[in-house]
């Protein structure tokens, strides 16, 4: 039986690639971004034979497909021939498999994000240090005791505000969609990158968990935008789903835009029902002539309450 793997890879710059699980059981489709950092780099951080920086690491390989036998998502990267890195794994070669060490980045610790994460535990497992009493509860805040799966064991390493990597790459925090919730940074590429998570994206629900907070994330996308337009090079946007490769200043500016329209009563209320015992509505934006708003939040709604308030 051919033994095919539950991920893609394909190239986004000369350093970077994105690694789609695009048939999870979850149906969260979650991306994973490695950013490749040769051996020739200065940093203390990077093994003798280079490192990749792994930006979240999906929801475990968990296909609907039983025929994709590879569900390991460090298994992939290190055997699996990828058409965009000349027809070779992206961590490895003729001669050894997984030459490279890996930096793994949590930009929050829900589920689709952190259950493939076990597979990386001799290697850093960098998170936000923004709110660490956050990590006391995994299994509850990552959703895991609410879908009653799994709760992966890993032990962060929580990082400031501004932590650096590899002399390039900056982590900044980001709460809002969660207290832990990040962005990474990283301006050397040769498209200088911002990686927001699950704080937005396109053409499916930003949601808020009951954990999150509105009044924080609008924080957050402030701090995003002014770090934005302080470079001097145009940055694009890549998202934990769906969007990627946008420019990062007209999609932050167009998601706040919606969330302030939703706050000031300015779109209706779309759906209401109980999840996780709480009163939780959605909102799309009104765009005509398309199947899919660009824009749409799902959250509790006390959390929008809580935003109005302020």
């Amino acid at each position: 039986m051919c033994k095919y793997p539950a991920f893609n890879a394909t190239r986004l710059t000369s350093s970077t690639f994105l690694i789609k699980e695009f048939d999870d059981i979850y149906s969260e489709h979650p991306y994973v971004y490695a950013i490749i950092i040769p051996a020739k780099s200065k940093s203390v951080l990077s093994s003798r034979h280079g490192t990749i920086i792994l930006i979240d690491t999906g929801c475990g390989g968990a296909s609907n497909d039983p025929n994709a036998r590879i569900s390991s998502l460090r298994e992939f990267i290190e055997t699996v021939e990828v058409t965009d890195n000349d027809n070779k794994p992206l961590n490895g070669d003729d001669d050894r498999q997984g030459r490279m060490g890996y930096i793994v980045v949590l930009t929050h610790c829900h589920y689709d994000h952190i259950l493939g994460v076990e597979h990386f535990s001799d290697s850093p497992i960098l998170a936000s240090s923004h709110y660490p009493e956050f990590f006391h509860n995994i299994p509850e805040h990552s959703l895991c005791n609410f879908l009653d799966i799994h709760t992966p064991k890993y032990k962060p390493t929580l990082v400031p505000h501004g932590h650096r990597i590899s002399n390039r790459i900056t982590i900044l925090h980001t709460p809002g969609h969660t207290p832990d919730s990040l962005t990474v940074y990283d301006p050397t590429s040769a498209l200088p990158m911002l990686y927001v998570g699950d704080s937005l994206y396109e053409y499916e629900p930003i949601i808020f968990p009951n954990e999150g907070s509105i009044v924080d994330w609008f924080r957050s996308m402030e701090a995003l935008i002014e770090f934005v337009r302080n470079q001097e090079s145009l940055i694009l946007l890549n998202a934990g789903h769906v969007t990627c490769l946008e420019p990062a200043l007209t999609v932050l500016q167009a998601a706040k835009v919606f969330i302030e329209d939703v706050v000031g009563g300015r779109e209706p209320v779309r759906r209401r029902w109980v999840k996780r015992g709480e009163q939780t509505v959605e909102y799309r934006q009104n765009t005509t002539g398309e199947t899919n708003s660009r824009f749409s939040l799902i959250c509790p709604e006390r959390l929008l309450l809580d935003s109005r308030r302020t």
